[in-house]
């Protein structure tokens, strides 16, 4: 049988927890991308981007681009998904401190959160360009279902995508990785 530990509970929070952005463009809360979801895909593109980039001369460890944007939004477990927008910035960004520093107590991985939050690395770098592609592709497959609202966010997640990556020096790998999944930069 399992215990209600921290782990479990943090688990299930993210497996249920449907991005609020989605549902405040017209996705139904049944078919709203969850943060679990969202989490292992943009960990899957930060490892492919994070390989790519350091095939092309890149300094980086690209299993921590990958385990940065796997937890990037373990806070969430506590605070629930706070929408870009509905708060003031800092706010949101204290709140998601504070509960990764709640969690710090019970659950290592806590701490890899919190470096990414840092953002002084360029696999914290990698892991965000990552969640914002992992945005701008579910919101292209929400395009293709329907759903014309979703284009905002893709529209202005592919560009803070790039502007990152241009400003990290990996945008040659960021394109490579945009083309894998279809996604053409001027969408």
């Amino acid at each position: 049988m399992e215990r209600d530990n921290t782990l479990s509970r943090v688990l299930r929070a993210l497996w249920s927890l449907a991005r609020t952005g989605w549902m405040l463009r017209g996705i139904p809360a049944s078919l709203a991308e969850t943060v679990a979801e969202h989490s292992f895909t943009s960990a899957i593109i930060a490892l492919e981007l994070a390989l790519r980039a350091r095939e092309s001369g890149a300094e980086l460890d690209p299993y921590k681009a990958a385990a940065y944007a796997l937890v990037h939004d373990l806070g969430e477990a506590i605070i629930g998904d706070i929408s870009r927008g509905a708060v003031d910035p800092e706010a949101k960004s204290s709140s998601e401190k504070d509960a990764l520093e709640r969690l710090s107590s019970d659950l290592m991985v806590a701490s890899i959160a919190a470096e990414q939050t840092a953002q002084e690395t360029l696999e914290a770098t990698i892991a965000r360009v990552a969640e914002l592609i992992a945005t701008a592709h579910k919101g292209g497959v929400y395009r293709s279902l329907g759903y014309t609202l979703a284009w905002e966010v893709s529209e202005n997640s592919l560009a803070e995508a790039l502007e990152l990556s241009k400003k990290a020096g990996i945008l040659q790998p960021v394109l490579e990785v945009l083309e894998l999944l279809g996604i053409r930069e001027t969408e």
